[in-house]
């Protein structure tokens, strides 16, 4: 029984992966779902990022693992014994930029993005569907788009712009296929985070000057706030919502 509206954003006795768990905004969704009663497994390539996460995230676990390279079946298997149980959410959140002249452009980096950007979420979110189908279980996946689904936000990231693009597809071929089994896939578009990703963006004063202005809320965006947004997708808050990408951009695709 809902006694609150605030009962519908609880996350108590579900199971959670967010890859890229370590830093950025996977760290604060991370945060989020503990915080909602979740019990989570922070995926990360990097054992000391996740150790220290770990100490930030409520009821969580860390799993170090490469999602460029590790084996989908085993790190799920891994996360459940970690966590008890079976998963009831993903957070595709594990990402990394190279910025380069599209002439220039490193086929190796192609590749690497790509796997990272849109082939793990696939294969992942793909495992997972496969158990969650047979056993009858509802779950939600969570994908982290971006501004470039839409527009071509800045130059010399292709591959980047490629795979998040592709993303938003992914998410709504897996919505078609799976919601009416109770699997919901979701995603949220960050607009400008001050991230590992947008650093060097940042670092010049002419460029950031230039991505303020034309943001009309007139700042960069928190973490916590793309983590928020991620929690109601997570939660029966959002119960009725499938197939969606949430634009969260403090007005950028408007102006």
């Amino acid at each position: 029984m809902i006694d609150s509206v605030l009962d519908l954003f609880k996350l108590t006795g579900r199971r959670a992966i967010v890859t890229g768990g370590g830093g950025g905004i996977g760290l604060a969704i991370a945060k989020a779902l503990g915080q909602a009663g979740a019990l989570v497994a922070l995926v990360s390539r990097t054992r000391s990022r996740l150790e220290a996460a770990i100490n930030e995230v409520p009821n969580s676990v860390a799993i170090p693992a490469d999602v460029m390279t590790v084996d989908p079946g085993q790190l799920v298997d891994q996360c459940e014994a970690a966590l008890g149980g079976p998963i009831d959410i993903v957070v595709h959140a594990a990402g990394f930029q190279h910025r380069e002249p599209s002439v220039d452009f490193p086929v190796e980096q192609w590749d690497r993005l790509i796997r990272v950007h849109l082939t793990a979420p696939f294969l992942i979110s793909q495992e997972l569907g496969r158990r969650q189908l047979a056993a009858g279980r509802p779950a939600n996946h969570i994908f982290i788009g971006s501004l470039n689904n839409w527009q071509s936000v800045v130059p010399n990231i292709p591959a980047y712009a490629a795979a998040k693009s592709g993303i938003g597809g992914v998410m709504r071929a897996l919505s078609r296929e799976w919601s009416g089994h109770g699997i919901r896939c979701n995603g949220v578009a960050p607009g400008w985070v001050h991230t590992e990703l947008t650093e060097s963006l940042f670092a010049d004063p002419e460029k950031s000057a230039q991505i303020r202005s034309r943001i009309p809320m007139g700042r960069l965006a928190e973490p916590r706030e793309m983590a928020s947004v991620a929690l109601f997708l997570a939660s029966d808050a959002s119960s009725y919502m499938t197939g969606q990408m949430l634009v969260v951009d403090g007005g950028w695709t408007t102006s």
